[in-house]
């Protein structure tokens, strides 16, 4: 039974060779919408996989640079990955941090709650763009639509529900946001109405004045 990471390396060796630099390369963000991991996981694991032989490989020399080594997927290799995508994914807990963050916002005064909220909205938004840039630059290599046969399928697939989570996102992000400005509007407002309570009231005393100092001297 392989790692979540490893049938991850699996998959994309099933579409062509690559070396271990092109594989990090697909799992870092921006780019990482198929999974993300860093170098001291990824070449780990790739070796594992090369032990096992599902996956092999060969030194390259383009000339330009040093030799790479250039994996590929094995028979054996494409035969677990086949079974491991043909079998119902593990339940995932949901640990978010920002969903951590937001449950304990209170905690932290209303200005560093909106500056966390801006960033992540920022950040995001940068996201979304890049992937949506993506899927298009995925569509236009395609004259016709993308069926379930193109090679490109795959990844049109895995693009679109990563851009489904980065617009829920935003949209959850905007929305808190709007919670606390909205919350910032009715603070302002009770300020308002106790000033002009306060000046009123100063102002009834001022009229009073007067009025007594007649009554006096009547």
């Amino acid at each position: 039974m392989l790692s979540s990471l490893g049938y991850v390396i699996l998959a994309l060796l099933a579409t062509k060779p690559q070396s271990g630099y092109d594989l990090a390369r697909q799992m870092k963000p921006p780019l990482g919408f198929l999974w993300q991991a860093k170098h001291g996981q990824i070449y780990p694991e790739l070796a594992r996989l090369v032990r096992s032989g599902m996956v092999d490989w060969e030194r390259v020399d383009k000339g330009a640079g040093p030799p790479r080594r250039v994996h590929s997927i094995t028979a054996k290799g494409k035969a677990e990955l086949a079974n491991w995508v043909a079998r119902s994914p593990q339940p995932k807990p949901m640990n978010d941090e920002l969903v951590v963050k937001a449950y304990a916002l209170r905690r932290v005064s209303q200005t560093k709650a909106r500056a966390l909220l801006r960033d992540e909205l920022e950040s995001h938004e940068r996201r979304l763009a890049t992937l949506e840039q993506l899927a298009e630059a995925s569509r236009s290599r395609i004259k016709t639509s993308i069926g379930i046969d193109s090679p490109r399928f795959g990844e049109y697939a895995a693009l679109r529900r990563a851009i489904g989570m980065e617009r829920d996102y935003v949209v959850w992000c905007r929305w808190l946001l709007g919670r606390f400005s909205k919350r910032a509007s009715n603070a302002d407002a009770t300020r308002k109405s106790r000033r002009n309570v306060a000046w009123l009231r100063s102002s009834d005393l001022v009229d009073a004045r007067p009025s007594s100092r007649r009554a006096i001297r009547s």
